[in-house]
């Protein structure tokens, strides 16, 4: 790079005008022109040894483009012209760079061939209808060159030189208009697109809109289609986005929606726009005044400049003119709590309140109980989305004021009763919801009861059932004890040595009084990974450990964790030492199987599979929305999850997808990621990240107070381990219960002899169980009065009780003894 080029006889480089940088030797070498680059001029002799460790590495066209003069500007281009020259370039720019000059140039053309055309025709003997004179040369070239139809008038009889110049005439013509027309159209076109950017806008009401095209936007549409389709509802869903073209996110959306099952409602309309949503004229366009909610997603892939695109968007919103206000809901996706913080010091200065969403924080701890306790996260799954069962708040029928919490547990049999919203709460709260209150609580008027149920046609159903089947009050009912009821004569029971083998090494090694080893294999972004540590570190007990395995540099993993996480030093040994939870890190590719080797597979209660970015690092981070991005890191979770799978066949595995089409694909029991080949096989919990959060941020849009349920749900600021929402082995329950004394048969039990006998003893209500012959979590059974065979390894899914909470029996309220003697 650094030796000299060849020249030419003028010496000067051949392919590259040098002649402005320097002029040459006697002998016609450059010896100053690539001086700057390391040669030997004399110029910069010192700095050689500088210089030329700049090109190093550097191909032909990059040192082209580092030692090419600045552009000229157009006036110091024409200063340095002639008078002529300056005239010509003059004319050149009038003509062909104006529209009016193009215009010109082309009329110009045209008369310059009706003038050929006449003097041609007049060369001729001309025919019966046209002579070759002057004003008759002059119409037949016209008619010629404008209508190419006018040669059929021709006779087929006429010498060969006339039908030569008809048709040499027709054929300039034809070119000529098709030229002229399509600039016209092309001019035209122009114009109608500028204004319809200036004049467009979408007249709509009650719609919603989504303000931001990424990863999660389709997964939002389908759970507000889920919506819709469960409360009846119908109206536009409008998404405006600017990282891909309106005609690229038109397409996707129908490729998504075409098939969906069930269909899309007739009255639900999904539109597209292109436009920024920091702008205040696009966010005009879209009617935003009268939407019935505004949700403002981020583009960008880091937590905190995704927070900060958001907040952008927000200020953009509380700018717009009086009459452009948004006058509904207005819904934003944040990823820190520095985000929250700063909307909600934002709130304060603000008429209307934005609703923040912290979904990312909600799923990370659904992950954790989906990891360590199967049972309530696969019961929390369905309760995010709209599929399934869900949240519902019932206000209070008039024929209900008055009755206790525990009177109303069978009054709706198909649903489950889990608390209460009182709107008359004293103190600094206006409201408060009481999850599992005592059974003395009584229901007053505003009050609304939360229950979990299919969808609210079976709350009305269940509660018309209730009236009309009488059923009795709770504390009317016998409570079920060993041999006191009817269907304890039925023992019906398995065998003691068939339940026992039910139970596999690995349910032994999830328990959640043991330590554990948690893999996670791949790696994000340091604050993703932060909140992932620090929800399983608030689960695992002390002594537990997690293990990473990624392609990033164990240093940059291990300082990116101390930074995030300075806060939790004292809870989590970032070093790997003694304290409550070691950290681990192993690196290599997650990709090969070799790598997977080095993880302690065979004490590891469960493994979480997190796409690793590896070379598409810098893209993710940099580019605000990479189109199929999502898809290749799912491809890369599969493959990880299918080499864990053939290296530890007992293993629990999480796999965390994210695009929409690995959703339809990747289903919780499909045959790609469950193996059933041997009894020891184990299970794959399989987790659509972006479906999830798009499912809590639909329920914030469906009722606000629904989020801050589940977020009470799921909290685990609390000091102790035990939960709002946990589960327990059917036996040990039944023995803490009071219920069974070993040696006993089991009785066949129906699922409101259960909940009875766990809300009398300890005021917990039951909500789901995991039948493990069919290894399914069942919530919100259909018909609770019907027995069945429990069995030891069952699992019940419980809701906590307060504190202050007692069922008819008494009882204290706690937890069980078998979580507090850890």
């Amino acid at each position: 790079l650094t030796a000299q080029p060849p020249h030419d006889a003028r010496g000067t480089t051949q392919g590259l005008d040098w002649e402005s940088h320097a002029q040459p030797d006697s002998s016609g070498a450059m010896g100053n022109t690539f001086s700057g680059l390391g040669g030997s001029g004399s110029e910069h002799g010192d700095d050689v040894g500088e210089q030329d460790s700049l090109t190093v590495g550097l191909s032909i066209d990059e040192i082209e483009q580092l030692t090419a003069p600045a552009h000229e500007s157009h006036l110091a281009r024409l200063e340095r012209l002639s008078r002529r020259e300056k005239v010509v370039e003059v004319f050149k720019s009038v003509t062909f760079g104006t529209v009016m000059g193009q215009y010109s140039f082309l009329l110009f053309l045209a008369l310059v061939l009706l003038i050929i055309g006449t003097i041609g025709w007049m060369q001729t003997t001309g025919t019966q209808d046209y002579d070759t004179s002057l004003d008759q040369s002059i119409w037949l070239s016209y008619c010629m060159f404008i209508d190419i139809g006018t040669q059929t008038a021709v006779s087929a009889d006429e010498s060969w030189q006339i039908k030569l110049t008809v048709a040499i005439l027709s054929f300039f013509g034809f070119c000529f208009n098709l030229t002229f027309l399509s600039v016209v159209v092309d001019n035209v076109r122009t114009l109608l697109d500028r204004l319809y950017t200036r004049y467009s806008q979408l007249i709509v009401r009650d719609h919603v809109v989504i303000l931001g095209w990424t990863n999660k936007t389709l997964f939002l549409v389908d759970e507000l289609i889920s919506m819709f389709i469960e409360t009846g509802g119908k109206g536009d869903i409008i998404i405006m986005g600017n990282s891909i073209s309106r005609y690229e996110m038109l397409r996707t959306v129908e490729l998504t929606f075409r098939r969906r099952n069930p269909p899309k409602p007739r009255g639900v309309r999904i539109r597209v726009w292109e436009g920024d949503s920091a702008e205040e004229d696009d966010l005009t366009r879209l009617s935003i005044n009268t939407a019935r909610f505004v949700v403002c997603l981020s583009e960008a892939e880091d937590p905190r400049m995704a927070d900060a695109q958001v907040l952008e968007t927000l200020l953009s919103l509380q700018s717009l003119d009086l009459e452009d206000q948004v006058t509904g809901t207005i819904i934003a996706e944040v990823r820190t709590g520095d985000g929250r913080r700063v909307l909600n010091e934002l709130n304060q200065h603000t008429e209307r309140d934005v609703l923040a969403v912290q979904s990312a924080q909600a799923v990370d701890k659904v992950i954790g109980f989906t990891s360590l306790e199967p049972t309530v996260g696969e019961a929390l799954i369905e309760l995010i989305s709209f599929e399934g069962n869900n949240f519902f708040f019932e206000n209070v029928d008039t024929t209900l004021i008055g009755m206790t919490f525990g009177e109303l547990q069978h009054h709706f049999p198909l649903c489950v009763l889990c608390g209460v919203h009182s709107s008359k709460a004293k103190g600094a709260m206006s409201t408060e919801v009481l999850i599992a209150p005592s059974a003395l609580r009584k229901v007053q008027p505003g009050d609304r009861l939360l229950l979990i149920a299919m969808d609210r046609r079976a709350i009305e159903d269940a509660g018309a059932e209730g009236k009309s089947t009488g059923c009795l009050p709770f504390n009317e009912r016998a409570v079920v004890a060993s041999g006191s009821s009817p269907a304890a004569k039925n023992t019906g029971r398995r065998d003691s040595v068939q339940a026992a083998t039910a139970v596999r090494v690995r349910d032994i090694k999830q328990q959640p009084w043991l330590r554990q080893t948690v893999l996670i294999i791949g790696w994000r972004s340091a604050r993703e990974m932060a909140d992932l540590v620090r929800v399983l570190s608030k689960m695992l007990l002390p002594g537990s450990e997690i293990h990473f395995l990624s392609a990033v540099d164990e240093g940059v993993r291990s300082a990116a964790l101390r930074e995030e996480m300075g806060f939790l030093a004292a809870l989590t040994d970032l070093a790997g030492g003694v304290s409550s939870v070691s950290i681990v890190h192993h690196t290599g590719s997650p990709l090969a199987s070799g790598a997977i080797e080095l993880l302690p597979l065979r004490i590891a209660a469960v493994a979480i599979v997190i796409a690793d970015p590896g070379s598409l690092t810098l893209v993710e981070d940099k580019d605000l929305y990479v189109k199929g991005a999502a898809r290749l890191r799912d491809a890369r979770v599969f493959h990880i999850n299918t080499l864990l799978r053939k290296a530890a066949p007992d293993l629990r595995i999480v796999p965390i997808f994210e695009d929409i089409l690995t959703h339809r694909l990747i289903t919780p029991d499909s045959p790609l990621v469950n193996h059933s080949e041997g009894a020891g096989y184990g299970l794959t919990a399989v987790i659509h990240r972006n479906s999830l959060e798009t499912g809590l941020i639909a329920m914030q849009a469906d009722d606000p107070t629904l989020v801050f349920v589940f977020s009470q749900i799921i909290s685990l600021e609390s000091g102790s381990k035990e939960h709002k929402i946990f589960s327990i082995p059917f036996d040990k329950a039944w023995l803490e219960a009071g219920q069974y004394t070993e040696g006993e048969s089991w009785p066949e039990l129906s699922f409101y002899d259960v909940a009875d006998a766990m809300f009398n003893e300890h005021g917990h209500v039951l909500v789901g169980y995991l039948d493990a012959s069919a290894v399914d979590c069942v919530l919100n059974p259909e018909n609770k009065a019907r027995p069945r065979t429990w069995l030891p390894t069952d699992e019940l899914l419980l809701m906590r009780g307060h504190g202050d909470s007692k069922g008819t029996r008494g009882g204290s309220g706690g937890g069980f003894s078998l979580f507090s003697a850890t």
